[in-house]
């Protein structure tokens, strides 16, 4: 019984994870859902078991924040991307976005009623800051390789994303109002 009990108890740990299905978030969509609005720089990270779900918690050098007006800039903090290593357990997130150690990049936040701090619509909201050809700052999002569904509810292939910093920050400053 031991035996079958330890054969059907490490058949667990192999099991698939449910699929991730995520709600095609427009940039309008982000700006008025989004709690926080910040381009920063990674300087760290670490794992930690949270619930019963394990995180990646990353550390931010805010540079700018857009959302909310009037917050000060060159502050720390911390976003949890659900998925990491902790306690000799692995977990993996389908959408969770990939952030490197390091990278500039803008994040669409969102805050929890218990004080967690994510990037909006999973892989949605993490944008990464770089250059055109030309030298204007460009912010590019990959596409999502998860099951995405569009306003209708209808299953949509997401497209990767490129936008230029200067219109995005504008229209983010115009619906907050700064």
């Amino acid at each position: 019984m031991r035996t079958l009990a330890a054969i059907l108890g490490g058949l667990g740990v192999f099991a698939p994870l449910h699929a991730t299905t995520l709600q095609q978030l427009s940039l309008s969509d982000m700006i008025a859902q989004s709690t926080a609005i910040v381009h920063a720089k990674v300087t760290g990270s670490y794992s930690a078991v949270r619930g019963a779900g394990i995180y990646t918690f990353y550390r931010l050098q805010v540079s700018e924040t857009l959302k909310p007006a009037g917050q000060p800039a060159n502050q720390t903090m911390d976003v949890a991307v659900p998925g990491g290593a902790a306690n000799g357990m692995l977990q993996t997130v389908p959408g969770a976005p990939k952030i490197d150690a390091g990278a500039d990049y803008v994040l669409f936040l969102w805050t929890s009623r218990s004080g967690l701090t994510q990037v909006i619509g999973l892989s949605q909201g993490l944008f990464r800051m770089t250059q055109d050809s030309t030298g204007n700052a460009i912010i590019v999002r990959p596409a999502s390789t998860v099951l995405m569904l569009g306003k209708n509810g209808a299953a949509i292939t997401d497209q990767s994303t490129t936008l230029r910093w200067s219109d995005v920050r504008s229209q983010i400053r115009s619906a907050v109002g700064n």
